[in-house]
């Protein structure tokens, strides 16, 4: 019997990206473990886990209860990769638990403009193109091994959400590709320390290395 491939989730905000990977799971090859969410999340994340048959916790507020039940509850769920789209900060055990098995989505082209709100920075700083990345987590924040970046020009009258929501698409069919390489087992570090992806194809636009599945608009 074919290894289950255990993915597990944890989100801020609306899950737009958790719920396309859900979608695409058996394209992706994956079977999605669990879902943790921030307690202001929207209420319709757990509905959806439970139509899909996704266990769904919803952490804490408090930050000391938030970091302890996040650990257990990943820990607990056997993952082989934790998908992170999600604004606090893992403590090290948890990052040391699952070493080079979390990435992370930040909304800049890392190492420039890491922390918070990098379109806002990207906007600000005058820069002619922004993008995101996907990265792998370690215990410096928005600093380990990048895997894949999408890029798109900035204009001169855009704002955050304009910007943003002109890149998503890309990163929609980045992000999905990545769990898609990494449940497939093509991902690997080299001698330097740097993330590749086997046969895959690199320098091309808007995203590198370059997405080889095909999936539905799901709009």
């Amino acid at each position: 019997m074919p290894h289950e491939y255990r993915v597990g989730f944890a989100v801020s905000g609306r899950g737009h990206l958790f719920r396309s990977a859900v979608l695409q799971r058996d394209r992706l090859g994956i079977t999605p473990a669990i879902l943790v969410v921030e307690e202001r999340s929207p209420q319709d994340l757990g509905s959806f886990c439970a139509q899909h048959g996704i266990p769904c916790v919803r952490l804490p507020t408090n930050r000391s209860a938030l970091q302890e039940r996040i650990y257990e509850t990943c820990v607990a769920a056997n993952l082989d990769l934790l998908c992170l789209t999600f604004d606090k900060i893992i403590q090290p055990e948890l990052v040391n638990h699952y070493r080079e098995r979390i990435i992370n989505v930040h909304m800049s082209l890392l190492p420039a403009f890491p922390g918070r709100d990098g379109l806002g920075q990207a906007l600000q700083s005058g820069v002619r193109y922004a993008g995101a990345t996907i990265h792998e987590v370690d215990e410096e924040v928005d600093h380990g091994a990048i895997i894949a970046q999408c890029v798109t020009g900035i204009r001169p009258n855009d704002t955050v959400n304009a910007l943003g929501a002109r890149l998503f698409g890309f990163l929609r069919l980045m992000y999905l590709q990545v769990i898609a390489w990494y449940a497939s087992g093509r991902v690997f570090k080299d001698d330097h320390g740097r993330i590749l992806v086997h046969d895959a194809v690199y320098g091309g636009f808007p995203i590198s290395p370059a997405v080889e599945l095909a999936f539905p608009d799901e709009r």
